[in-house]
Parts: structure tokens; sequence; C-alpha cells
């Protein structure tokens, strides 16, 4: 193992309960009752493509930069203030950084918002570059999202481990060679027995992970 790409919500921050009800908490504060089917419609969405399917779903009058206002208060809120790292984050960082592992960040999230966390919680140090949907045009369903993070890194796929709590980045990090390391997530419960089939390993939390082995062996 040489370098490392690490999706954010899910995997390294507990956030998906936030994701996920989003569209929902946006929806009722205008007086509109959320359908049951709306998280899954959304989920692979980016929040630029999740605004407008918003508006054109709803038949919203006010306009895409009103919405997306009101999203973004929300979750300023929550990205400064209120969202937490998940177990031995931090540490595992660490310890990476001690073995000259080269580390980027890669997430469907605004670099916005993502500042804002790592900031908080002092950890964009160790990341080479920061990687969004945004800044490259591409949602991660597409692998050409995970090549440009393959060719930013230098490193061979085979000696890249990506780290994800979400089933469709991890088919399509997996058409570029990578190798998937899954991070459990509640929200991702629908999708474990697939998650299990295509991941390299699994972990429930960071504590599980063997970092010297995968460094050596890898």
């Amino acid at each position: 193992m040489r370098a490392a790409i690490f999706d954010l919500d899910g995997t390294l921050v507990d956030s998906m309960g936030l994701w996920e009800s989003l569209a929902d908490y946006y929806l009722l504060s205008i007086g509109i009752e959320p359908p049951k089917d709306l998280s899954g419609a959304l989920s692979k969405l980016t929040v630029d493509e999740g605004i407008l399917y918003l508006k054109r779903r709803f038949n919203l009058k006010t306009t895409i930069e009103e919405i997306n206002q009101s999203l973004e208060e929300i979750l300023t809120d929550y990205y400064k203030n209120k969202i937490q790292l998940k177990p031995y984050v931090r540490e595992v960082l660490e310890e990476f950084k001690s073995k000259n592992i080269i580390m980027a960040l890669a997430t469907a999230t605004d670099e916005y918002f993502v500042s804002m966390v790592l900031n908080r919680y002092g950890i964009r140090k160790y990341f080479t570059f920061i990687q969004t949907s945004q800044n490259v045009g591409l949602s991660k369903s597409q692998p050409e999202f995970f090549q440009i993070a393959i060719e930013r890194l230098g490193v061979e796929p085979e000696k890249i481990w990506v780290f994800e709590d979400a089933l469709h980045c991890m088919v399509s990090a997996k058409e570029c060679g990578l190798n998937i390391v899954a991070v459990e997530d509640k929200w991702a419960f629908p999708d474990l027995k697939e998650i299990k089939e295509i991941s390299d390993i699994y972990i429930e939390n960071f504590s599980q992970l063997e970092v010297e082995k995968l460094w050596k062996n890898y």
C-alpha cells in the first residue's frame, strides 16, 4: 500500500443521517410532506443534481439559488458545529502519515462543507488534495472520478486503497482497479451483502484496520 483515498461522509465522519434527511427537512420547512421514496431517489445524486430534482419533482416556485441557500444553512450548521468524527479516525490518519502513505480525500460533498469539518478537527493536514464531485464535474458513480484521483496521486491502482461506505462508489472504484476497504455505516446496511462481496476488507470501525499488514503486504 502506497496511497489511500478516503471518502468523507459515512466513512470518516458520521453524517449520513443528515444527508438522508436533508431534503425531508427542507420540504417540511415549506409545508410539503416528503414521500417515502425520496431518499432512494436522491442517494446517487450530487447536491446540485438533487436540488434540480426537488424543483422539478415538486414543481417548486422557489429558484435553484433559493433552494440551495436554504439547504446550505442547514448543512453549514451541521458541518461547522455538530458532525462527529468516526471512532479511531485520527489515530489511523496519524499512522498512515508515519508510514509516508499518501492520502487524498474524495467526496461528493462540496469543498466548502468539507473544509469546515476538517478544520474543526485539525485533520486537513493529512490530505494531499481534496477532490469533490463539484471540482471535477463528475459523480462518484463514474469511474472517471476515481481515475482522476489515481492520476493525481501518481501511484499504480493496485497500490492504492479506497476507504468507502457506499456501494455505488465501491463499484466505480473497482472498475479502476482499486482496492476497497468498506467502512461500516448503518445507512448502507440495505447494500451490506453486496458491499461485503465487492470489498477486499470490511471493518466495523477503524480500530479493526491492520495498517501494518496493509502497508507491508500490498
